[in-house]
């Protein structure tokens, strides 16, 4: 009787390092079959991985934007106020924050200017400073870059419009939350405390910490000439944008 249990244990041990075996046979098939499976592709499709690597190598210089060395400066200063070289708000290096497209840290409670790219919106504006038009013919943010002049980019004009729209009928904005000011403050233009914002023909009591719309018409003047002729020179071109 001992030696018929004896039997049994042996063939369930038999058994089980058969399936064992077979376990670890199915296994090696099975990492095998993936690997022929990948090898062949790769082989007998590369078109997919071609026109990827293509994408990405005939992708647009600004089709991601960085943060100019104005951008960086302002960053700066509203991250590291004590100058530590580390993010008031979340104690990172500062140098990190700004490489994720930040001015200020997201994760601070004032925190209001988005990542850069966060978004991309236009508006038709015209500035007046002692009742003559401001060209920014030069300032764009184009020829600000390659020149290494003061620009940013989240908030700034671009040139080569088609005509009639000329460099400087509208203002683009790369980011949410972004105020007025800024583009001022990158062209080191200082405008007059008289200055007054009208969007959409209406006095706007934020001045310049307005944060515009999309497809707004703004007019920024010291007051100085005929308000609505200002106002009526404002172009229509952001909704073709």
């Amino acid at each position: 009787m001992v030696h018929h249990k004896t039997k049994i244990n042996k063939r369930k041990k038999e058994k089980q390092k058969e399936k064992i075996v077979r376990g670890f046979i199915y296994l090696i098939l099975a990492f095998a079959i993936v690997v022929l499976f990948f090898t062949a592709k790769s082989v007998f499709f590369p078109r997919e991985i071609t026109d990827q690597t293509t994408a990405t190598t005939q992708m647009p210089a600004m089709s991601r934007m960085s943060l100019t060395n104005y951008d960086k400066g302002l960053a700066r200063k509203m991250m590291d106020k004590d100058n530590d070289g580390k993010c008031d708000a979340c104690g990172m290096p500062v140098e990190m924050c700004m490489d994720s497209g930040q001015l200020q840290c997201n994760m601070g409670s004032e925190s209001t200017i988005g990542v850069l790219e966060s978004q991309h919106i236009h508006t038709d504006w015209k500035v007046y400073v002692d009742g003559n038009f401001v060209d920014f013919t030069g300032k764009d943010h184009m020829t600000g870059m390659k020149s290494g002049s003061s620009v940013s980019s989240f908030i700034h004009i671009d040139s080569g419009a088609p005509a009639p729209e000329k460099t400087g009928d509208i203002i683009h904005m790369h980011a949410t939350g972004v105020p007025l000011w800024i583009f001022f403050d990158s062209i080191n233009l200082d405008l007059s405390k008289s200055t007054k914002v009208y969007v959409n023909g209406e006095l706007n009591l934020h001045g310049l910490n307005y944060v515009f719309n999309d497809l707004d018409k703004i007019l920024i003047t010291d007051g100085i000439g005929n308000l609505e002729e200002q106002i009526n020179s404002i172009t229509n071109f952001a909704k073709i944008h």
